[in-house]
Order: C-alpha cells, then structure tokens, then sequence
C-alpha cells in the first residue's frame, strides 16, 4: 500500500500531514506544505532508511498484535473522499489497521515517552483517523527503534496505547479547526501563487501583538532559569558562609552581604475552638451559630524561619 500513499499526494490531505498543518511537526513546514497541495512546489522527500525501517516492521507489529489479541484483528484499510464543489483538496487515508471498533497506528522511533501525550505527533494523526472513520478507540503502537535497525522483533520495544475519542475532545477540536484554516489556507494559495506567508497571518495588528506576547513570554522563562540558578548559588554561599563562620562582610562594589540563620524551632500553645464538645453541650449555641464555648488546648512544634543569605546593595550618594 506504500506506492498507493506517494500518488497523487497534491489532491488530498492524509493522515501524515496533519502534524505539519497543526504546526508541530519537525519535518516540513505548514507553508511549504501549502505549496505542495497547490501546486507549485514538489514534494522531494523520497524517504529514509528510518521510513523504510517503519514500511517494514509495521505488518510484524500488526501480526504480533493480532496474534496476542486475537479477538477482532486489524487489518490495513484505505479510504477517499475526493474534493467536493467549491473545496480544493479531498481527504485521504491509509490505516495501519482498524476493525470493528478501532483504528490502529504503527510508529518506529528512537524516541520513547511513558505518556501518550508526549507523541502527540503521532497522536493527532490516529485521532484523525479515528473520527475519519467514525470509530470510538484507537490504538498506538509505538516500537522503540534498534540502533543497528534489526529487522527482528522483538516485543519487549513495544509500547501500546489504548484511547478512548471522547477524552481527547479538545485535541480533536483543535484538529478539525487547523485543518479548515489550512484549507481556506489553500484556497488563497491557489488563487495567487506569489502570496507570502506572511499574507496568510491574521491582521498585522493581531500579529504585533502576539509577537510582543511571545517575546515577553520567552523574557519569562530565560528569568525562571535565572532564578533557579540564584536560589542554588544562595544556598551554597549560605553553606560557605557557614563553614568560614562569616556573618557578615563588604564587597568592593559596597554590597553588604549578611547570613540570616534559621530560626529555632520552639513548642507553642496552640488554642482552638472544641465544636465536638460544643455541640455535645450547648447544641442550641451550634444551630444558632453563636459565639461562645470551650477551648481546648494542644503543644505543637512551630518550625523555625530557614535562614537565609540578605544582600544589600548600596546606597546611592545624592
């Protein structure tokens, strides 16, 4: 079914495309792959000896699954909607397998995560699927790729993931919303084969915008790591400080630096209100909801302040 997939690619979205329409995959761009449906730009990828390796451990996974779960077996499917009037691309796609109730996808990679939302390129492309065919479950199954590129398998480097369409609502929300942008996308494409990536932006002011939001927002992380980086340096200043028995000393820029210690943990008498026994006693005080009764008394250990390293920076003459 491979030569089928490479066919007339510019007609149709497929499953693989997704993840570059969705702007998260690491292979092509969305703009790129634009031109590519439109027309004007060839799709030159020809594969890899990692698409190869895919091509030819996907039907010894789906025989390994449907020999361990022999109840409904998958079995590879294709299916098409041509371009309806007025649409310039139709829809097509090549299921790893799929039955009764499921859809199956197969992924090689070397890269594994315990979650299934750490492969939401993968993810996004069986959810895809899954409403595309109307069915309820869909199962990924990822094999952990061996560096030498054995061709035997082994099912210890299978990793299977079971999910249920309704608990990825949102997800397939955002899928079905970047695959009508990219349509009404191609449709500007077609219509003017010199248009810019940057034409298909929302309005210039929304961009602004966005842009100074993103900017600001990378500013933020680069300080959180700057903090964290802080609080480890304090710490080992307080632990040096310490150790030389500083409690105090001068820059020469004139930044006073002071060791804070830790408080001393102390017992304190700590009163509340006993509303068992208030109930018990005065049950009408409870249901009036009136102040008043019994307290009872308890030690408990209050933990001292953590000291800490105080930095003071000099006072500015004038």
């Amino acid at each position: 079914m491979q030569a089928s997939v490479k066919t007339d690619r510019e007609k149709y979205i497929g499953g693989s495309d997704i993840g570059v329409i969705m702007n998260i995959s690491p292979f092509k761009k969305r703009f790129d792959l634009l031109l590519e449906k439109a027309g004007f730009k060839a799709d030159t990828f020809a594969g890899t000896v990692y698409t190869e390796y895919g091509n030819t451990m996907e039907p010894k996974i789906r025989d390994y699954i449907n020999n361990t779960f022999p109840e409904d077996d998958f079995i590879e499917d294709k299916h098409i909607r041509e371009a309806k009037a007025g649409e310039p691309i139709g829809i097509r796609i090549h299921t790893d397998g799929e039955n009764r109730f499921a859809i199956l996808e197969v992924k090689t990679t070397s890269e594994i995560h315990e979650n299934v939302n750490d492969y939401k390129l993968y993810l996004v492309q069986l959810l895809f699927y899954m409403v595309y065919t109307n069915k309820p479950i869909g199962v990924l199954a990822v094999y952990e790729r061996p560096d030498d590129l054995s061709e035997e398998f082994d099912p210890t480097r299978l990793q299977l993931f079971t999910i249920n369409k309704e608990d990825f609502t949102e997800l397939i929300a955002e899928i079905g919303e970047a695959v009508e942008r990219f349509i009404e996308d191609l449709k500007k494409v077609k219509a003017n084969p010199f248009i810019t990536e940057a034409e298909l932006l929302p309005n210039a002011e929304l961009t602004d915008i966005t842009n100074r939001i993103l900017a600001f927002e990378a500013q933020i992380e680069q300080l959180k790591q700057i903090e964290k980086k802080i609080t480890a340096e304090r710490k080992k200043l307080k632990e040096a400080m310490i150790e030389a028995k500083v409690k105090t000393w001068v820059t020469p820029g004139g930044y006073r630096v002071t060791l804070v210690p830790d408080g001393v943990d102390k017992m304190e008498t700590v009163e509340e209100l006993d509303l068992v026994a208030l109930e018990r006693d005065l049950p009408e005080l409870f249901k009036d909801e009136s102040d008043g009764g019994y307290m009872t008394y308890r030690q408990e250990k209050k933990k001292g302040k953590k000291g800490y390293v105080l930095i003071t920076a000099p006072k500015k003459e004038g």
